[in-house]
């Protein structure tokens, strides 16, 4: 039987397989936004040969198959999604619009802000109220229904957020809204903000219940046909989502919830370097990940993954909790341009996988990191890809020195290697915004490097922040989609409390633990995941009562309940105090919200693998590569050749199936049990 975890990403899908015996077979495509579905079963088939099976006895033997995708990203970014209406509060429907008073660059009141996602004239304010406990002030005025639903059904809605004022406290208005209207229209898709988030912040789960409203429609569609495609074609089970925690779900819940799965792609990376870090002993690894699109950084931290209780996505809040990943356009396929001033700039656009970078042959007619690193003689232009595509130096050679080099007074070389040093640059800003802005030591962390393109920048990038150790993960061209093996089924489910913390609370608290446990047991089962097979974490979000944020501190499951509140009002202080250098003891604290994280029992699914020695030959090649203002002639290996265990030292390249590693002098490598590369920094000059 066979295992399967697909990734599509914005440049290229990645493929990783596993059978019975351990083994992992890969494969990494174009990606196409136009037909993603045809890029998966291309891929798919790659791997059908792998194993000398045709494509419908492979599919016919799965008992899993796991898919992060960026569908509902790329649309959210690209302004696509269905038709959409809000329904709010009567005299609250201005509140998507009016946002938050803060903006991203404090002192620029001509800041630009993203796009209202649901025009004025089609958010409609519902005769109803709640007051902030949750009690009723107001029963919804039946009446205005049927006016409602003429209006959306002439406006030709596909989809409606429901966001009513203190759902999060109590959600029966949301769904008697919900059951009212869908008897009118049993074919517009309804998301209610009760059903995806219990916070506080009005703002935040207005704009969370949008953007799932307008992506689900999308997400629905893409999931029912790649299902129904892949069913025609064999595949017997069900195919899992990745989410933004980390976790799987499956379509069922995936296409009512597509804003879950908006990261589901990086949050494979993140599982991914979870489970390096477990299986290596690393208790603090950042996790960066370059692909064709962006550059991705992430933080596992005392051995568990940095999770973020809301994000922002493309300018909009995102009121979930979801790993703490931050992006920057900084990947393979990024555009090198010249601003007004003549400055060099990196990014964000990207030549994506069509036309993709000019070294591609495809019409694309901007320099891109790919061309610079061709130039520089830092890609074998003959075996890109995996030997899919043959690269064309003359094409990167023509536009970088077009757009760059001609406009600087510099050598399309020069040129070239100031487009690796930029991009570099944006990576470290990127690792320091993790680490040291967060009041971390980046010298006591490893750095894995994932993705196909960031083992050329791995070891520029480990000493441009101070960390000395690299892993190169023997996957780690297709490391998201590898690192989507190891996500389990898991259950985020939380309520709003809104009391002082105290023993008083003992009663209620336990009881609104025991529905979420039931409710979270419930989904697991839906889910197939055995009682014995099922773990449950619970944490409490507290502040001091005029506090705006919360803290989210774990609960002991150790400790008994005339203790426990004790224990958390303790965390709390102690975890204020590291954040923020002081805490008030003397104060009383606000208990937020209970929630639990309910799911599968992890497992670490490395294969096994020889034990390497440590010999200082091997068979390698010279090839020309820029370095230090000329070119120069170094050793190339190609990974495959390393079996023997060699300890390799810089400079030097190291070839692999679509990456290839660049160490710099005073770098040196070996190969260890597992077949990750380890590179050990040196910080001299």
């Amino acid at each position: 039987m066979f295992e399967i975890a697909v990734d599509v990403g914005g440049t290229f899908a990645d493929f990783v397989v596993r059978n019975q015996q351990g083994q992992e077979f890969t494969a990494k495509v174009p990606s196409s936004q136009e037909d993603p579905i045809e890029v998966i079963i291309l891929g798919l088939s790659d791997l059908a040969q792998e194993f000398n099976l045709s494509l419908r006895t492979l599919l016919s033997r799965t008992n899993k198959f796991v898919h992060g995708t960026t569908v509902g990203i790329n649309a959210l970014l690209q302004g696509q999604g269905a038709r959409t209406a809000l329904i709010t509060t009567e005299g609250f429907r201005d509140a998507l619009e009016l946002r938050r008073s803060q903006l991203s660059e404090p002192w620029n009141f001509q800041v630009t802000l993203p796009p209202v996602l649901v025009s004025r004239y089609l958010r409609i304010g519902l005769r109803e109220r709640m007051d902030y406990r949750g009690v009723p002030l107001k029963t919804i005025d039946k009446a205005q229904i049927p006016e409602i639903a003429d209006f959306l059904r002439r406006e030709q809605i596909e989809s409606v957020a429901v966001c009513l004022l203190f759902a999060c406290r109590n959600p029966a208005h949301e769904r008697e809204f919900k059951d009212l209207l869908q008897a009118l229209l049993p074919k517009v898709f309804i998301s209610l903000s009760s059903e995806l988030s219990t916070q506080m912040g009005e703002y935040e789960r207005t704009s969370t219940t949008v953007i799932n409203a307008r992506l689900s429609p999308l997400l629905n569609n893409y999931l029912l046909s790649l299902n129904g495609q892949l069913r025609d074609l064999g595949l017997q089970v069900p195919v899992s989502m990745a989410q933004n925690n980390g976790g799987l779900t499956d379509i069922f819940q995936a296409k009512k919830r597509a804003v879950y799965t908006l990261f589901s792609g990086p949050a494979g990376g993140v599982k991914g370097g979870w489970a390096l870090a477990r299986e290596l002993a690393l208790s603090e690894l950042v996790v960066a990940d370059m692909g064709g699109t962006s550059f991705d950084v992430s933080l596992i931290r005392q051995g568990k993954m940095e999770v973020t209780p809301q994000a922002e996505v493309a300018g909009y809040p995102v009121q979930l909790p979801m790993l703490d990943i931050h992006t920057v356009g900084a990947g393979g396929g990024s555009i090198a341009w010249l601003d007004k001033g003549g400055m060099l700039r990196v990014g964000p656009h990207s030549a994506g996988a069509k036309p993709g970078p000019a070294c591609y042959g495809l019409g694309g007619d901007e320099p891109t990191i790919t061309d610079a690193a061709l130039v520089m003689g830092l890609l074998d232009r003959s075996n890109f890809l995996g030997g899919r595509m043959t690269l064309d130096v003359k094409q990167a050679f023509q536009v970088i020195e077009a757009k760059i080099a001609h406009p600087l007074g510099v050598s399309v070389p020069e040129a070239a290697n100031a487009i690796y040093q930029v991009a570099l640059s944006l990576m470290v800003d990127a690792v320091h915004l993790m680490t040291v802005k967060k009041g971390y030591d980046p010298r006591i962390f490893a750095l894995a490097a994932v993705g196909g393109a960031l083992p050329l920048f791995a070891a520029a990038l480990a000493k441009g922040v101070g960390i000395r150790q690299v892993v190169i993960p023997t996957q780690g061209p297709v490391f998201c989609a590898q690192g989507l093996h190891h996500a389990p089924f898991q259950i985020e489910l939380s309520r709003g409390i809104f009391e002082p913390l105290g023993e008083h609370l003992n009663l209620h608290c336990r009881q609104v633990m025991i529905e979420l446990e039931d409710q979270a047991d419930q989904e697991l089962s839906r889910l197939g995941v055995s009682v014995d097979q099922r773990c449950y974490v619970w944490s409490a979000d507290l502040k001091y009562p005029d506090q705006h944020h919360e803290l989210t501190i774990e609960i002991p499951c150790s400790v008994s309940d005339q203790k426990v509140w004790q224990c958390l009002a303790k965390a709390f202080h102690d975890m204020h105090q590291r954040l923020y250098g002081y805490c008030q003891p003397e104060k009383s604290l606000v208990l937020v919200n209970l929630k639990l994280l309910a799911r599968e029992k992890e497992r670490i699914l490395w294969g096994e693998k020889e034990q390497s020695l440590i010999l200082e030959t091997g068979n390698y090649e010279i090839c020309s590569v820029y370095r230090r203002g000329e070119f120069q002639e170094i050793k190339s290996y190609h990974w495959r050749d390393l079996a023997a265990g060699m300890h390799l030292k810089g400079p030097a390249l190291i070839k692999k199936n679509f990456t290839t590693i660049l160490l710099e002098e005073d770098c040196q490598a070996s190969i260890d049990q597992l077949g990750n590369l380890l590179v050990t920094i040196g910080m001299g000059a």
